[in-house]
């Protein structure tokens, strides 16, 4: 009996103490895994505390804001989080140097389009894009979005104050989402022939969105379009798209074309038809015509998808900067 008792006594801590316990902890909900919180920690500049003065298109309100946090939103607009981190530094470099070159305080022109003449705006056809932090937070899926703006806020972070010159100024950082495989000449686009906005090729961003697509348009859909260009009516008596004799870039896009005997530049074209980029050939099938695109954008300087193709092969942000811009360097802004 005497050693029957010590067992006994064992079991019974075990079932007024132990036991209940054990139970408790078993009916307990499992843990809920919290996404992780936005970091705001200050983005600090080696080039100290820059403050620009953005008109926001969607409020008409100018406001002063940093020029680091600035960066935050466009980057935000202008390329998915979901590209590389080396893309996104990549990103925030040339959007950091667009708006220098902007910037009234680094001798830049300003934005002449709207009241009070700000460094920038918000309008992406004028300006950049840029969106605010709220607006970001909300367009993600809430379990990833704020490790998506963490993302960004760290391409900004780690390349703060980087600009990118060539012969001592800050470049026309010049952008598009998708070059088609070759990035184009800034004289075909533009006037101005830059010696750092040259074609180069870029096979990074094949077999990703915008490679290739199609649009198709029947004759009078096509003649709709087009009539803003011409004088005649572009398509013949059956619905037939007059189109013909197309002057190509050295890079395939399309410089002119003629409609309805007429020469429309190709930039007009894309304009009315809403295509992607100018690089493109068609097929007419009847009264109907299908435009077979590649790339999407002006195809001048950065590929966004190319740089994500660039550092998903591991290059550098720097070795992406140096592949879409000749012959430039990449240096600290000055206070």
């Amino acid at each position: 009996m005497n050693r029957a008792l010590p067992i006994i006594l064992l079991i019974l801590i075990f079932l007024i103490v132990a036991l209940p316990s054990m139970l408790a902890r078993s009916c307990r909900p499992p843990a809920v895994e919290r996404p992780p919180a936005v970091d705001r920690t200050p983005i600090e500049s080696p080039a100290g505390e820059i403050t620009l003065n953005v008109f926001n298109h969607h409020t008409n309100q100018s406001d002063d804001i940093s020029l680091e946090e600035y960066l935050v939103g466009v980057v935000a607009a202008e390329m998915p989080a979901s590209f590389e981190l080396e893309a996104l530094k990549a990103q925030a470099i040339v959007a950091r140097t667009y708006t220098v070159t902007q910037m009234r305080s680094y001798g830049g022109k300003g934005c002449d389009k709207h009241p009070g003449s700000p460094d920038i705006c918000t309008d992406h056809t004028h300006c950049q894009a840029w969106e605010s932090e709220e607006k970001s937070l909300g367009k993600w899926d809430a379990a990833e979005a704020p490790e998506n703006l963490n993302k960004i806020r760290q391409a900004v972070r780690e390349t703060a104050g980087q600009v990118i010159h060539h012969n001592g100024l800050t470049i026309d950082a010049v952008f598009h989402a998708h070059c088609g495989g070759h990035t184009e000449n800034s004289e075909d686009v533009w006037s101005a022939a830059l010696p750092y906005l040259r074609a180069v090729d870029c096979p990074y961003c094949a077999g990703t969105r915008w490679s290739k697509t199609e649009h198709s348009f029947t004759g009078s859909e096509f003649a709709q379009a087009m009539l803003p260009y011409v004088s005649a009516v572009p398509v013949s008596a059956s619905g037939r798209p007059l189109i013909d004799a197309p002057v190509r870039t050295a890079t395939g896009r399309i410089k002119t074309l003629t409609i309805a005997g007429e020469s429309i530049g190709g930039r007009d074209i894309r304009a009315a038809l809403r295509l992607p980029s100018t690089n493109f050939t068609w097929q007419i099938d009847g009264d109907t015509i299908t435009f077979t695109n590649r790339g999407y954008g002006h195809g001048v300087g950065l590929c966004q998808y190319g740089a994500d193709g660039m550092a998903k092969a591991g290059k550098t942000y720097e070795e992406i900067i140096h592949h879409f811009y000749t012959g430039v360097n990449l240096i600290p802004l000055s206070p």
